[in-house]
């Protein structure tokens, strides 16, 4: 992945070594110190101040710690509290961070007049930000002054020059002659991968063979400029080839890889192509068909890392790390997508989507389970492996459970979107549903099974939905009725085992009967359902399974082809 990237980094090679480094940020204020060039160095005065078109000529770049020196650009960050002390306390631990970027030799001018002029400096930036409404994305950065000329920090040498060797300090001082990972060259390395991504905890004593800190560097040595170019790419993932995951915080980046000799104008082109979609389609969980169709269309020699990232203040980590996903199997989802939207036959219907999922399992984050199981489901979906169906609908029947107690009827979109979802997981080999027979029939009902052999492809299947479609019919008539459900009591919460659903029929049809309500078609669909049961061997099933297929055919009692009823449609509305 790393290789990849420095490949990206090359491609787009920059004129100057600093803008391989220097990054950009998002900006909500901008405060300058400005400083006469001199000679003398001489404080001048703060202003607020519009930020540049291009935000590395502020030589930005994220840093570690209270004080770490490596830039002329920091951030402004205030705690919780309240008063004026608040604002106080973030503006001088910004100065100092600042101030230690001009302890480089080349700046001690700088220094000198920050240790002269600190109260002034803060009471300046101090009073800028009073009035200040957001205190969020503040930076604070420098001008020079020279003659009539305002400069940014790289517009000045020596600013350049202390930025790259503030940059490339712990290679310096730490390097030592070997053979670099990615170019296999002999040259001085260092084990500073970890500077441009935070992830790489390679420094870290556990990962070292002798477990020893200074024995890093035979962990992943890597020379500068290759760790130049590393830097260069990865500013391209982050910036252009980065999407919204469910959460702002949670990015997911698209590392495009081509695997044929001479291919780095088509890897120029299709990295343009990812970035244009970044920009008109920023979340890729909620615009998933759309973003894959994109990246389905490119030839069969282009391969995608997606990385899913999780970031939070100066820590990076990966959640999960798919390699080598082809336009082929991009492709394929897509087509699944809207095969299941079409099979099910329900307006409105939501796409079985990445964000649909993620709602499914209750919108899971952090570290817990479902976190875990639902990144697993998206890795299984992306590496076509095989994922747990009852794990799957123990999800499922969680949220459809819950959503029936407090939710009205989106219980039943949670079931036609479920079932969706199943389909599609199904067709691109996450699930393994075997087809059952094809019944040659004219009867509606067993057209209605053969429309889906791969989820009703045993009797007792057939049997259990037929049953959920006749306690929809009871619970539709008692609303039209008396405006109320009481049979609903009679599911256990959705957590009824065989024998409960059986014992449901003799329920079903006394309520019928009781309601003036049985008729021929209820008759058919009780009939039909009793003998499914006859045919039935004993099922080897969950109380999750099985509690899904019944409300399954809760959800299709006023549906076609068992919408037979006026009340049905009246419930529905209602409920």
């Amino acid at each position: 992945m790393l290789t990849k990237i420095i490949k990206i980094g090359k491609l787009y090679q920059q004129e100057e070594l600093f803008e391989n480094f220097a990054k950009t940020f998002k900006s909500n204020l901008l405060v300058a110190l400005y400083f006469d060039l001199g000679p003398p160095v001489q404080y001048i005065s703060s202003h607020i101040i519009e930020p540049p078109e291009n935000l590395q000529k502020l030589l930005y770049y994220d840093q570690k710690g209270n004080v770490s020196g490596k830039s002329p650009t920091v951030s402004i960050t205030f705690k919780n509290e309240d008063g004026s002390e608040k604002i106080r306390k973030g503006v001088e631990k910004a100065i100092l961070k600042l101030k230690s970027f001009f302890k480089h030799p080349m700046l001690k001018d700088f220094e000198n007049c920050i240790n002269d002029e600190f109260e002034s400096i803060v009471l300046d930036v101090e009073k800028l930000l009073t009035d200040q409404k957001n205190l969020k994305g503040v930076y604070l950065t420098v001008k020079l002054l020279r003659h009539d000329s305002e400069l940014f920090p790289s517009e000045h040498g020596e600013f350049v020059k202390a930025f790259i060797d503030n940059i490339l300090k712990k290679s310096v001082e730490d390097g030592e002659e070997g053979i670099c990972t990615f170019c296999g060259r002999k040259k001085i390395v260092s084990a500073t991968v970890n500077e441009v991504f935070k992830f790489a905890t390679f420094d870290k004593p556990g990962f070292c063979p002798s477990l020893k800190k200074d024995d890093s560097i035979k962990v992943l040595p890597i020379c500068d400029e290759c760790k130049s170019q590393l830097q260069n790419g990865a500013n391209k993932v982050i910036q252009e080839l980065s999407f919204n995951f469910l959460k702002n915080q949670n990015p997911l980046w698209v590392i495009p890889s081509i695997i044929e000799e001479n291919s780095e104008e088509i890897l120029k082109n299709v990295i343009q192509r990812i970035a244009d979609t970044s920009k008109k389609l920023k979340d890729f969980a909620n615009s998933e068909r759309e973003i894959e169709l994109v990246l389905s269309e490119e030839k069969s020699t282009v391969h995608y890392d997606f990385l899913f990232m999780e970031l939070n203040q100066n820590q990076q980590r990966i959640e999960l790390h798919l390699t080598e996903i082809s336009p082929t199997r991009l492709k394929k989802i897509v087509q699944s997508i809207d095969d299941s939207k079409r099979r099910i036959k329900i307006d409105d219907l939501p796409e079985p989507s990445l964000g649909m999922l993620w709602k499914l399992y209750e919108k899971p984050s952090g570290s817990d389970k479902s976190r875990k199981d639902y990144l697993a489901l998206v890795k299984s979906i992306f590496q076509e492996e095989p994922y747990s169906y009852s794990r799957l609908l123990w999800y499922f029947m969680r949220k459809i459970r819950k959503s029936a107690i407090t939710e009205g009827a989106w219980w039943r979109k949670l079931t036609y979107v479920s079932f969706a979802a199943i389909l599609h997981l199904n067709q691109i080999n996450v699930l393994n549903l075997r087809r059952g027979e094809y019944i040659v029939s004219s009867s509606e009902i067993d057209q209605f099974f053969n429309s889906y052999p791969e989820f009703f492809n045993l009797p007792w299947k057939k049997a259990v939905f037929l049953t959920g479609v006749l306690a929809g019919k009871v619970l539709s008539v008692q609303y039209a009725k008396r405006q109320a459900t009481p049979f609903f009591k009679k599911f256990k919460g959705l957590k009824m085992n065989m024998q409960d659903v059986m014992g449901l029929l003799a329920d079903i049809r006394n309520k019928l009967q009781q309601y003036d309500a049985y008729g021929k078609k209820s008759d058919e669909l009780l009939k039909t359902a009793a003998e499914y049961y006859l045919q039935s061997s004993k099922s080897n099933t969950t109380i999750d399974e099985l509690n899904f297929i019944f409300t399954l055919g809760l959800a299709y009692a006023g549906k076609e082809p068992f919408k037979k009823y006026e009340e049905v449609e009246e419930y529905e509305q209602q409920i």
